[in-house]
């Protein structure tokens, strides 16, 4: 089902939000369904220009802050996230119950520093960010029209139904041998209205779409279906470009407690020079990176052991 890669509340639903439209699969030799291939064609286009997909190609940088705190155990982080996708490099100051630590990568290198132990690591190779973090979505929007123009097989019309009084067309796709991804689709807007993904022994998972008086939406209910339920809402807010201002998620498993992050985005952060090329200060002394990445690990999982139990719904 990855469309896209996702940046922000807009982009991250669009890897659901229209069929993946994949190369070849297992019913090539199936005629295409003109009438579904022609409603998806609408999807893609009222998505691109209703979610504003264009401006977040045009922000080279953005800060993402970050506060998540879970009940029923306590559990806390704060985090700032910057990436700058035109140089293809990333930094991360995190604090609360993971860190603090300072994070710096691009595709050539990565550096960890953890100030409570003194201690910084390097490591080549980077975090291998250089595709996503310099993905253009409108390149890709156009790149999936190209293979839907070509007959796009696993695509199939299911007719037509409502959901809250309003008209849907209803398409399914393939896009895995199992799995099956079901759209319910505005037959006024296009936009999407509710995805369901299920089969390929990962349960099922629904998306309730809502919209405000404009054509981004407002709201989105996710409940993922499986060993153990999770619920999860999301609130975005925008700013004038139509980009994702702030945004709010509330993850609720059966089993109770829950889990809130608060994201807030700035898509043209002023950071200074030299805030990519971060060094550690003097005195801090070098060690093998697993050494400490490790390390990291092993006291994250300690303190963050508490948003497992919720998230699994052991809590």
């Amino acid at each position: 089902m990855k469309l896209v890669h996702s940046r922000a509340f807009g982009t991250a639903l669009l890897a659901l939000a229209v069929p993946s439209v994949q190369d070849g699969g297992p019913a090539a030799w199936r005629p295409a369904d003109e009438k579904a291939i022609q409603i998806v064609r609408r999807t893609l286009d009222a998505v691109e220009r209703g979610w504003a997909l264009a401006a977040y190609d045009r922000a080279t940088r953005v800060r993402t802050a970050i506060n998540l705190r879970g009940t029923s155990p306590v559990v806390g982080i704060t985090a700032n996230l910057v990436v700058d996708r035109s140089a293809r490099r990333l930094r991360l100051d995190a604090a609360g119950d993971v860190g603090p630590l300072t994070l710096t990568g691009d595709p050539q290198r990565l550096l960890l520093y953890v100030p409570s132990l003194a201690q910084f690591a390097r490591r080549s190779g980077g975090l291998g960010v250089g595709d996503w973090l310099g993905a253009d979505l409108t390149e890709e929007m156009a790149a999936i029209r190209s293979r839907l123009d070509a007959g796009y097989p696993l695509l199939v019309y299911r007719g037509r139904e409502e959901i809250d009084g309003r008209p849907v067309e209803v398409v399914s796709d393939t896009p895995e041998p199992g799995a099956t991804a079901t759209y319910w689709i505005d037959a006024t807007s296009f936009l999407p209205r509710r995805i369901v993904v299920s089969g390929a022994g990962r349960g099922e998972m629904q998306v309730d779409l809502a919209y405000g008086s404009g054509p981004r939406p407002v709201r989105a209910d996710v409940v993922s279906h499986g060993d153990r339920e999770l619920r999860l809402v999301l609130t975005p807010s925008y700013d004038g470009t139509g980009r994702v201002s702030r945004l709010r998620t509330v993850a609720t498993p059966a089993a109770g407690g829950s889990l809130t992050t608060d994201l807030s985005f700035d898509w043209s952060p002023d950071t200074g020079v030299g805030f990519f090329a971060f060094r550690p200060p003097d005195g801090a002394v070098e060690v093998p990176f697993q050494q400490l990445a490790t390390g990291v690990l092993l006291s994250a999982a300690g303190k963050l052991g508490a948003i497992l139990q919720i998230l699994s719904g052991s809590a």
